[in-house]
């Protein structure tokens, strides 16, 4: 097969592509981080699953209050997007880090 020279295509994946997987790449790696976070120092078992407010100031700066349930909803997305991304041998996983320029 003949090498991709069109300007327009190289330009679509420095500027596009290269970044989409970067981003996609660093969103798994944080991912791993926060749920190893969140095990490691018990947080599973300190921040219930309720409608329990984690008191951090949002209330006086605007910021959306924080319950132990939204916090669980978070942590348990980011477990799906490991989940996903490590399914089938790190396939989706593996197939963006061959785009990524800066994956961590």
């Amino acid at each position: 097969m003949p090498d991709i020279t069109n300007v327009q295509a190289i330009k679509f994946c420095n500027e596009q592509v290269r970044p989409y997987a970067d981003r996609a790449a660093q969103q798994y790696f944080t991912a791993k981080a926060l749920v190893g976070q969140w095990f490691a120092q018990g947080l599973d078992k300190a921040i219930p699953n309720d409608a329990s407010v984690v008191l951090d100031g949002s209330s006086e700066d605007g910021r959306p209050i924080l319950t132990g349930a939204a916090v669980t909803n978070v942590v348990t997305r980011a477990m799906e997007v490991i989940a996903d991304y490590e399914v089938t041998g790190n396939a989706k996983l593996n197939a963006i880090l061959k785009a990524a320029v800066n994956p961590r």
